[in-house]
């Protein structure tokens, strides 16, 4: 009698243990992909941030209750165009090219609650910080007959902006092995999203005869959205710590 009951409370302590062997160790790291999908077209994705750029997401476990996160979120564009065409007895050469870069980060802490020994709830708090370069755009634009070639060259700038944001969640990670779950988050945010600012548009004319010139055209656009929304679903994840 006295061994079936020592045996019981040793079960019912193991069910509910938050240091089960299936979760990670104390200072470990890990990575967290989003989930889509069905069960037989499942892929795994990289988180995004605000401005949509796929993101990486690291957790550090620093104690069974605290789990810091952070996402990082590096994107860098650039377009080219060239393309040659002939007019009667002209050939047109273009060249284009369009570049701009942006970054993110999202720091945050996660709260880890009592759970089983697979199951791991806990709510938290990420901030956002972004910033978006400027935009340059330049395209060169050569006609070529039996006189020679006479060439336009624009150039065109434009300033970039920042993202602020804050975000609450709930979610949950299940072990299904050691150290590797499937998770779920749900949550709520605030983002304020600044873009633009002066513009600045260069055109230089170099014909066949004659002196070349120059114009220049300044302006200013800026647009700033802020917006509260919450997730239209929930968010399934995979991860690993190690």
């Amino acid at each position: 009698m006295i061994s079936f009951s020592f045996c019981g409370a040793s079960v019912a302590q193991d069910a509910s243990d938050s240091t089960s062997k299936y979760f990670p160790n104390n200072k470990d790291f890990g990575v967290t992909m989003n989930v889509t999908g069905l069960i037989n077209s499942i892929t795994v994705l990289p988180n995004q941030d605000l401005l949509n750029s796929n993101s990486l997401l690291l957790r550090y476990k620093q104690s069974e209750r605290i789990t810091y996160r952070l996402g990082i979120a590096p994107n860098i564009y650039r377009f080219n165009q060239q393309s040659t065409d002939s007019i009667g007895k002209d050939l047109v050469e273009f060249d284009s090219t369009a570049s701009r870069s942006m970054i993110s980060f999202r720091p945050g802490v996660e709260f880890h609650l009592q759970g089983t020994k697979r199951l791991d709830p806990y709510v938290a708090v990420d901030a956002e910080l972004g910033v978006i370069g400027k935009t340059n755009i330049g395209s060169t634009s050569n006609v070529t007959d039996t006189t020679g070639t006479s060439r336009v060259v624009r150039t065109i700038t434009e300033d970039g902006g920042f993202v602020l944001g804050a975000r609450a969640t709930v979610g949950m990670n299940y072990f299904f092995a050691e150290k590797m779950f499937f998770g779920l988050e749900y949550g709520l945010g605030l983002s304020n999203i600044v873009a633009g600012g002066d513009r600045q548009e260069v055109v230089q004319f170099e014909p066949l005869s004659g002196s070349n010139s120059i114009t220049r055209d300044l302006s200013s656009t800026r647009s700033s959205n802020l917006n509260f929304y919450v997730d239209p679903r929930v968010q399934i994840t995979f991860g690993y710590f190690f």
